[in-house]
């Protein structure tokens, strides 16, 4: 049985931000008209009381989210490089936002798009047009994602469809702490990733499309592995994302991810249909960003597990008219 509710936050700048929740015998999860952002994961074992996910102090800070905190990513997850890609024989030119590239779609896409909510079966659907030519891309692409509920799993289930020929990869940028509400880094999580290979970047982090093996490496996470990398050796390519924010190529699809607070004995697993995965600390999580209760921002308050396709294979990212794209990640927690 799934409790709903929904609470009006304000309006800023002319726009109304709703948040909605959902609630079942062991798990809550609460989000945001604006980026389907997450405001709230929280498992019934702590009484509801305890944050899995990081949250903005004030929720206006939702409308400039920069961080793409807890958003919906797309048209296209990830970096595509100079913003450039060709389809159907024509080069297309990108919002340029994040250095000389392309970074998650671009100064207008999904993670601030205004979402029309509605209650389905066991969750939420949101949906969302984005327009024709925006920040460059083709094609009208109407985006559906399920938020689900399922006892202690949380469901992100992705569909759109277009009317032009365009590419489509989304992903959820979720910054999860499992100490509870921000209290510590993550630097004492453990964690696993099935994976065995990390993709190489260049000096503006774009991809040199060349796989690194990360055996006897500070990115090899196969076994259980505290994050904290103040011990382990440093690489060029560690250094050059100012810490972890690299792309993993997934060995396989069920519980991919085992990230666990030693602490609390609290743990999220990842299970997804995507072949790849961002894996990222929050290394630009400033102090003058403010999380609930006060909390400033610090590196590694946060790690994102942002399951997508593989970025600079744009063949896999084409969605052509007539068709669907169609994706899943399921995070599960318990304590």
């Amino acid at each position: 049985m799934i409790q709903y509710d929904q609470t009006v936050k304000g309006t800023f700048n002319g726009i109304q931000i709703i948040e909605y929740g959902m609630k079942n015998q062991e798990l809550e999860v609460r989000f945001l008209n604006i980026g389907g952002c997450l405001t709230k994961v929280a498992l019934a074992a702590d009484d509801y009381a305890q944050n899995l996910v990081l949250n903005y102090q004030n929720v206006e800070s939702y409308l400039e989210n920069g961080c793409y905190l807890n958003a919906i990513i797309g048209r296209t997850a990830n970096r595509i490089k100079n913003g450039t890609f060709t389809l159907n024989n024509k080069t297309y030119q990108l919002d340029i936002n994040n250095g000389p590239n392309n970074l998650h779609g671009g100064a207008e896409c999904l993670s601030d798009a205004n979402f029309a909510i509605e209650t389905i079966d066991s969750g939420y659907r949101l949906t969302a047009t984005l327009p024709h030519q925006e920040v460059g891309f083709p094609g009208n692409l109407t985006a559906t994602i399920d938020y689900i509920l399922k006892g202690n799993q949380f469901i992100v289930a992705y569909s759109a469809i277009t009317d032009q020929d365009t590419l489509a990869n989304f992903t959820q940028h979720a910054y999860f702490n499992l100490a509870g509400n921000g209290s510590t880094t993550v630097d004492k999580h453990e964690l696993q990733i099935k994976a065995s290979h990390v993709a190489e970047i260049d000096k503006t982090q774009a991809f040199t499309t060349t796989w690194v093996p990360v055996e006897h490496t500070l990115f090899d996470f196969n076994q259980p592995t505290l994050i904290d990398p103040m011990n382990k050796e440093k690489t060029e390519l560690f250094d050059l994302a100012s810490g972890y924010d690299h792309l993993y190529l997934l060995s396989e699809t069920e519980d991919v991810v085992t990230f666990k607070d030693l602490d609390s004995g609290r743990t999220l697993t990842v299970s997804t249909t995507a072949p790849a995965m961002q894996f990222y600390t929050g290394n630009f999580l400033t102090n003058e960003l403010l999380f609930e209760n006060s909390r400033q921002g610090e590196p590694r308050l946060g790690a994102c597990f942002e399951t997508h396709l593989v970025p600079f294979d744009i063949e896999s990212q084409v969605l052509k008219s007539g068709e669907t794209y169609r994706a899943s990640t399921t995070f599960t927690f318990t304590k």
